[in-house]
């Protein structure tokens, strides 16, 4: 369920699964963002890229062999990289998939743990190797390119998260504030007020977002509705867009801000 006022901005990224939004992950120097999604009836994952600044799709719900024991972990280099797991009883990361923009598989690797990415390619370790040895791939191809490093940069990513607030004078007065329920959520980025709320009209939970420009409410949408608890991470801003997951966790959408 949706609702808006008629000062709606228009997604520069708007995209619906059949399975739950699991993971996301951006590329900001290449404007990628990659989706994980997983079907739990029959435990299947799939995977999914787009550019959240045209809002071209570059694959949907590709899947690999075994892929419930896949997940997402990186998205850098013009490159989507997953990874498995040591075992099913632990969360220690094993294997690399890198998937081009194509969703193709490009290469894989699986004695080799993605520890983090750099601008000179990806830093990995063997994980059946107890004392941690890094080494640098090509992000293109996984070919090893240095051994032993001990000085590498994690590429950064400026991300911003909202913070909770009390001081209700920075709020709007609208209808659904009359049943606030929790907290609620704060960012101003780029002369704009971005907040998100819960409230409970008719006695029906819902969460809400806002964009504020100049005193005026530019948009405002249910991103869920009648649900039973608080979500308590309602969205963030990178690269001045501001990303959600709404309608049930099966949606994703992106906002220029």
């Amino acid at each position: 369920m949706s609702s808006t006022t008629k000062y709606t901005l228009k997604p520069s990224l708007e995209a619906n699964f059949e399975g739950i939004i699991w993971k996301v992950e951006t590329d900001p120097i290449n404007g990628i963002i990659a989706v994980e999604t997983r079907n739990p009836e029959d435990r299947t994952a799939g995977f999914s890229a787009f550019n959240f600044k045209t809002g071209v799709t570059l694959f949907r719900d590709v899947s690999v062999q075994d892929s419930w024991h896949w997940g997402l972990d990186k998205v850098c280099h013009n490159f989507v990289y997953l990874h498995s797991y040591v075992n099913e009883k632990t969360p220690e990361h094993k294997s690399i998939i890198a998937l081009n923009t194509a969703g193709s598989i490009a290469w894989q690797i699986f004695n080799r743990t993605l520890d983090t990415a750099t601008a000179e390619g990806l830093v990995v370790y063997n994980p059946s190797v107890q004392q941690k040895q890094y080494e640098l791939l090509n992000p293109a191809s996984g070919v090893t390119e240095s051994f032993r490093i001990s000085n590498f940069v994690p590429l950064e990513r400026n991300i911003y998260f909202p913070e909770i607030i009390s001081p209700m004078d920075l709020l709007p007065a609208i209808e659904e504030l009359k049943t606030l329920v929790g907290p609620v959520s704060y960012l101003a980025h780029n002369g704009k007020k971005c907040i998100s709320f819960h409230a409970a009209p008719d006695s029906v939970l819902s969460q809400y977002l806002l964009i504020i420009s100049d005193g005026n409410i530019m948009h405002k949408e249910i991103l869920e509705h009648n649900i039973q608890k608080i979500n308590p991470e309602p969205f963030y801003i990178e690269q001045g867009h501001l990303f959600c997951v709404r309608n049930n966790k099966a949606e994703i959408v992106s906002y220029l801000v």
